[in-house]
């Protein structure tokens, strides 16, 4: 076993721990002592670098290795200063991503392991430069050592995030025994902007280049942690809580679109994507609600894409008689239906109505390195071709699977390969993990 092998073991038991009150006092203390607005506890494995405590922004972001400065602090385990990215010189990989991200200032030093090998970093950046004599590099290897503990007290503890490894099904039942969620508890979260939307990149197969993000729910539990949509909304699904409930997620995201492109002009042609539950859509006053949503964010009409979920529930003739996604479509709209190929097909709509593009299920995209899933693939892109479609196929893994939706034909991808859900924040990261190394 190789020495990097061994440190991504070793950092294996770190990657999925929550945040603790011990961590947290590391990075507030980091931020403190060094001066910088934002200080982080990033734990580094094999393939990606995950935030597991932060100061000045969110907890909880995960970004493949090649867009991580910490990767080159726990690789060579010592630290690593960037005063001023402008003023160049030193790391010009890492020089390149800080400008990249937006970052003028750098510091990580490493942190080791209860196996003694360097599995993290405690690292502080800022938008503005610093001096070189200014970064109190011993302070910030003392903070090291104190995450060091910190670290290894939640691996004893097994202080986990709260259940977001589990399936679906355990992580809603896991909540409702644990504080016995019900329909209120979730009106009440909406209400009180405890409901936000992660993001997915969506990936333009060819050349790499983001094309939009998926917004995807996740409920910040106060005492749970970081809920995912299965967790509530089932619950709600079959409500008309669902209604107030998909606008509102789509209300945060457009907020999310309009502040990206205020910052950021690479943001100006990137879409969000937005799940919307069927019984939107045979209601005569969906397309006006959709429209005032996004006429109050200030966004168009041609950047938002509305992914249709599971219409099992919603008679075909509804759909096709409420004529709202021609409505949709006709003000400029993008329609996909969701999770084809996966536990619904929906023939009878697709032979009733048009939409502007199909979604493979994630079980079609991780499972294309075989020969039935690149089959199944195949026809899904087949159909959209001669529809006038595009397909985008979710559950990408592996750079193999990527190729081979490529080399399939399908127009964009989805999955983990590129990135988890991610917060806000994370959009600066996103317009670089397609693009080659």
């Amino acid at each position: 076993m190789t020495d990097d092998d061994r440190r991504a073991r070793s950092a294996s038991h770190y990657t999925q721990l929550a945040t603790t009150p011990g961590l947290t006092a590391v990075v507030d203390l980091a931020a403190q002592v060094t001066g910088f607005p934002i200080a982080l506890v990033n734990v580094v494995d094999g393939a990606h670098q995950y935030t597991i405590a932060a100061h000045g922004m969110s907890a909880g972001l995960i970004v493949p290795l090649r867009l991580s400065g910490c990767a080159r602090v726990v690789a060579g385990n010592a630290p690593i200063v960037v005063a001023d990215a402008a003023d160049g010189g030193g790391d010009s990989d890492l020089i390149t991503l800080m400008r990249d991200v937006g970052f003028r200032a750098y510091a990580g030093v490493p942190v080791l392991g209860r196996e003694g090998l360097p599995v993290a970093t405690v690292c502080v950046l800022d938008q503005d430069p610093h001096s070189e004599q200014s970064i109190d590099i011993a302070a910030l290897e003392r903070c090291a050592i104190l995450a060091g503990d910190a670290l290894d007290a939640a691996r004893s503890r097994g202080t986990n995030f709260s259940p977001t490894g589990l399936s679906n099904a355990d992580v809603h039942d896991t909540a409702v025994r644990t504080i016995g969620i019900g329909v209120g508890e979730v009106a009440n979260a909406v209400d009180n902007d405890e409901i936000v939307p992660w993001y997915m990149p969506i990936i333009d197969l060819e050349n790499g280049n983001l094309i939009a993000v998926e917004a995807l729910a996740r409920w910040l539990h106060p005492t749970l942690g970081v809920l995912p949509p299965g967790a509530f909304v089932p619950l709600i699904e079959n409500t008309d809580l669902i209604i107030d409930f998909d606008l509102a997620i789509l209300a945060r995201a457009l907020d999310d679109l309009q502040r990206w492109r205020s910052t950021d002009t690479e943001a100006a042609n990137v879409r969000v994507a937005v799940n919307f539950s069927a019984h939107h859509f045979y209601r005569p006053d969906c397309a006006d609600r959709i429209d005032k949503v996004a006429t109050d964010a200030g966004i168009a009409a041609e950047s938002i894409i509305l992914e249709i979920t599971e219409t099992v529930a919603v008679p075909t003739t509804a759909l096709i008689n409420s004529r709202v996604i021609n409505d949709l479509q006709e003000r400029g709209y993008i329609v996909v239906l969701d999770d084809i190929g996966g536990p619904w097909l929906p023939a009878e709509h697709l032979l009733s109505f048009g939409v502007d593009g199909l979604k493979a299920d994630r079980a079609v995209g991780s499972s294309l390195q075989t020969p039935t899933g690149r089959a199944i693939a195949r026809a899904l892109t087949a159909l959209t071709a001669e529809l006038g479609q595009f397909l985008v196929i979710e559950g990408i893994e592996t750079a193999e699977q990527a190729q081979q939706a490529r080399l399939i034909g399908a127009s964009y991808g989805q999955g983990f390969y590129w990135s988890a859900a991610q917060p806000a924040h994370a959009f600066s990261a996103f317009r670089l993990i397609g693009r080659p190394s």
